[in-house]
């Protein structure tokens, strides 16, 4: 079969489609090379959540669906069935989100041609997704052990400018494991940079840095451990249940894994929200350092590739003096941020009133880096001091 032929044609019939590649839900699906799947993607997507949307407001008035919108619905679900068949075995095989596929399918039941559809009480509740893909390629990986080799179907899970990441369910050790894989434009240093990558998280050993397992120089990718949440989900998520207590004990495990990087004289160089990541266990929440992909290295040849400035929570006057230039003064700055963040739910830091905290928020972050921590131990007797009596 033309895959091409077949996409195309599929976009032909897309409901609302009047040729304009530009939705905003394109973006999400910035992981799959093909225009065509994209734009399907992205409308389909789209689509749904309009119809959803309309569905739950129907469902919680008369009860009853439109016409019109059943007809769509239905449409919707004829053509997903379609791509499912067709493009089952190709290397456009895909999955939808399992809560969609879940509802698609009692929607399947009820949903009639004409006359609209009565809306079944006991409808499935599912949070319409804005800002996450909702298809995902089903990839496979073949990880060989010492008796066999196991297949398994490679989701995705995000990427930045040198890497996609996915993750698989390893059965055999019944653990997800990610892998994250080099972008194929890279160039010879870029590469290095990202093979440099896995050595330097290989070398740490701490409880507190997400563990690396091995480097596939063929396809470019490492394995490593899967984390269950980023912190900064974690805190929006929970942030009105957490007592100072759990607070203080998260802050105190990324104090001892930043003071563990630098005595290996080591800078990070990207502290963020999102790259700490928490494992739950039954009787407590581990967390880890991981993404140490614009590590500095003493003495390293490498880090003059990333002088541009990078770093959501980074002193915007690297920008001047160069990022090559980062020092401890600027892991710091980072630093101060995620601490207060973390104790407080707070990202914008100019509305925290308390002079306690403004003054741990001054110092950290101020324009004279002789006057801000210099240490990660310096860091936490002043946050001690700051939030001893704060949430």
């Amino acid at each position: 079969m033309n895959l091409e032929f077949y996409l195309e044609d599929q976009i032909n019939k897309l409901i609302g489609y009047n040729g304009d590649k530009t939705s905003r839900y394109e973006e999400l699906y910035g992981f799959i090379n093909n225009e065509n799947l994209k734009t399907l993607f992205a409308k389909i997507h789209e689509n749904l959540n309009s119809l959803f949307k309309f569905l739950y407001e129907k469902s919680r008035s008369n009860g009853h669906y439109n016409a019109n919108e059943s007809r769509e619905l239905i449409a919707i679900i004829s053509q997903l069935k379609n791509m499912k068949y067709y493009l089952k075995g190709t290397k456009f095989s895909f999955s939808i989100n399992q809560d969609y596929d879940k509802l698609l399918i009692v929607c399947d039941e009820f949903l009639l041609e004409s006359g609209g559809s009565p809306i079944p009480k006991k409808l499935p509740q599912i949070r319409v997704i804005e800002y996450d893909p909702i298809f995902q390629l089903n990839q496979v990986i073949e990880v060989p052990n010492k008796k066999d080799t196991y297949k398994y179907a490679l989701k995705f899970i995000g990427g930045g400018s040198y890497a996609k990441v996915f993750k698989y369910k390893d059965e055999f050790y019944n653990k997800n494991v990610v892998i994250k894989r080099a972008k194929s434009d890279l160039d010879i240093k870029e590469l290095e940079r990202f093979e440099n990558e896995f050595k330097v998280m290989k070398e740490l050993k701490s409880p507190y840095v997400v563990e690396v397992f091995r480097y596939d120089k063929d396809k470019n990718e490492y394995y490593m451990e899967c984390g269950d949440m980023t912190l900064g989900k974690y805190i929006e998520k929970n942030n009105s249940k957490l007592t100072i207590g759990q607070r203080k004990g998260m802050l105190n495990q990324i104090f001892r894994g930043i003071d563990y990087v630098h005595r290996k004289e080591f800078l990070h160089r990207d502290i963020s929200y999102s790259n700490i990541l928490l494992f739950f266990y039954d009787d407590a929440i581990v967390v880890k350092l991981s993404d140490f992909g614009l590590v500095k290295i003493p003495d390293s040849g490498l880090t003059s590739l990333n002088s541009d400035f990078k770093g959501s929570l980074n002193d915007p006057k690297l920008k001047l003096i160069g990022f090559k230039n980062y020092s401890i003064e600027h892991e710091t700055y980072a630093l101060t941020q995620l601490a207060v963040f973390l104790m407080t739910g707070k990202k914008n830091i100019s509305n925290i009133n308390d002079p306690k905290i403004k003054a741990f928020i001054s110092r950290g972050l101020s324009s004279n880096l002789k006057e801000r921590y210099q240490s990660v131990n310096d860091l936490k007797k002043a946050c001690d001091i700051a939030f001893q009596n704060n949430i």
